[in-house]
């Protein structure tokens, strides 16, 4: 070791870490928009109207690629008649003009010759001079098919068009509240037999969002498609692997009984939705709309308003003018429909001072994780914890890294215990899984747990007639 006379600064790492809570309300949406943007081609122009001279280049393809092209137009010092084009090894596309060369021969002579670039002229008599430019404008289409996209403005919403189910969904979700959408557009086809396949491989691609996007999406739809079981089922397979979950529309008109018969194809990661919602559509009709979208929307903004622990049920639903099918609701009434539908882990929407979403439950036979919220928050707590502990991955196993990871995870569970999202947690040693062979192996085992809250579903009242107090007013009188 070198011998040093004075001060040195050693920056330690280790110590607890502070967790991040990952974005919840993320929404995650396949459809169709058939009207979507293309994208624009990449251009330049040379020469001017008054020589009759202009000439404008434009790139074959839409795209960002086009904006490399470059155009170098030089004179040729021979007798050469002709005008030649070649594109060297840079790329650059040469140009040799003969003497004379007039703007529509060059327009042929580029249109001939060059590859991945197109020329245009008026007239084109005048006579053309030396240029060099780089086309420029181009911009890739803005939804792909089957690649997820990241929306956060209205301006991208607007370069999905009018058409098909996408532009509607969108504007159902911000009418509730502006929220991060990853969207998954699919080709838009004649037959439900052809749709669907396409609507299910865009579901998939959800799944790929956060290495796309850099986003992972928490609330999955595939709305005015999820009415089909095949699409309910494949929403339902992707939330299980995002640790998300799925809204799924019923069919219009569906029964009471049609509903709660479905309701047992699903699981612990997905609500089903029964009513359709009228609102104003884009083309200024009113119209019975699937309510997964609108459902969204509320979702996140109970997220971004109150916690994503708070239930989004007995909130109001904004920009609504009336359901398709009304559940009866009498508070307090166990046979009303609406209370049917949500003893049988289905929600539905009450009008109580407005319209408001009804129900907490997610399709889940196991009453531990049968509310949203609960299912939410592990998730949320879970995902958090998992993704600060990568940093702590590769670090020499032994005691002080386990004091970091105990640390953090406590330190944690203190603040959302401060937030009031849960009740409290901890985290401890596992002294009977932490063996010698574990650590041997690079294994450190950690357990930890925490108390959601339970949204308060039911208050119960306790009431009696009591005479003493006429009497102590006789008394008193």
């Amino acid at each position: 070791m070198a011998q040093l006379h004075g001060v040195e600064t050693i920056e330690l790492t280790a110590g607890a870490m502070a967790v991040t809570t990952i974005p919840t309300a993320v929404i995650g949406i396949t459809g169709t928009a058939p009207g979507a943007s293309a994208g624009s081609v990449a251009s330049a122009s040379t020469g001017t109207p008054l020589l009759d001279n202009r000439v404008t280049f434009s790139a074959i393809e839409a795209g960002q690629d086009g904006n490399r092209i470059m155009i170098s137009a030089t004179e040729d010092a021979g007798k050469n008649t002709e005008t030649t084009v070649t594109t060297d090894e840079t790329g650059v596309i040469r140009i040799v003009m003969a003497a004379n060369t007039t703007a529509l021969q060059l327009t042929e002579a580029v249109n001939k010759a060059a590859t991945g670039v197109m020329a245009k002229t008026e007239s084109g008599q005048g006579t053309m001079q030396p240029f060099e430019l780089q086309l420029s404008g181009g911009t890739d289409e803005p939804f792909p098919l089957n690649i997820p996209v990241a929306v956060t403005s209205q301006a991208q919403v607007r370069l999905l068009g009018t058409e098909g189910t996408l532009p509607q969904a969108l504007t159902d979700i911000s009418d509730q509240r502006t929220a991060l959408t990853i969207v998954v557009r699919v080709a838009e086809c004649q037959t439900v037999a052809k749709q669907q396949p396409e609507v299910l491989n865009g579901i998939r691609a959800l799944g790929t969002s956060l290495a796309v996007t850099s986003y992972q999406p928490r609330i999955l739809l595939a709305t005015g498609f999820s009415d089909s079981d095949a699409v309910g089922k494949a929403l339902e397979t992707v939330a299980n692997k995002l640790r998300a979950v799925a809204y799924i529309d019923c069919a219009s008109g569906a029964t009471l009984q049609e509903v709660v018969t479905r309701r047992q194809l699903y699981g612990a990661r997905c609500e089903l939705l029964r009513p359709r919602v009228l609102i104003s559509g884009i083309s200024g009709q009113q119209e019975y709309r699937p309510y997964s979208a609108v459902a969204a929307g509320l979702r996140a903004r109970i997220d971004y308003e109150n916690g994503w622990w708070w239930s989004k049920s007995n909130q109001e639903i904004f920009n609504i003018q009336g359901v398709e099918q009304v559940d009866e609701f009498i508070a307090g009434e166990e046979a009303c429909d609406a209370n049917l539908l949500n003893m049988q882990n289905v929600s539905t929407i009450i009008r109580h001072s407005g319209f408001r979403h009804w129900g907490n439950r997610l399709c889940s036979a196991d009453p531990r994780w049968q509310f949203e919220s609960v299912r939410r928050t592990a998730d949320v707590i879970e995902d958090s914890i998992q993704n600060t502990m990568l940093n702590y991955i590769d670090r020499p196993l032994d005691k002080e890294i386990a004091d970091d990871v105990i640390g953090t995870i406590n330190a944690y569970m203190r603040q959302l215990t401060l937030l009031k999202a849960i009740f409290g947690g901890q985290a401890w040693l596992d002294d009977e899984l932490n063996s010698a062979e574990s650590l041997a192996a690079g294994v450190l085992f950690i357990n930890y747990d925490f108390g959601p809250k339970s949204p308060t579903e039911r208050i119960t009242l306790r009431v009696r007639v009591n005479n003493n107090y006429a009497l102590e007013e006789m008394v008193t009188a």
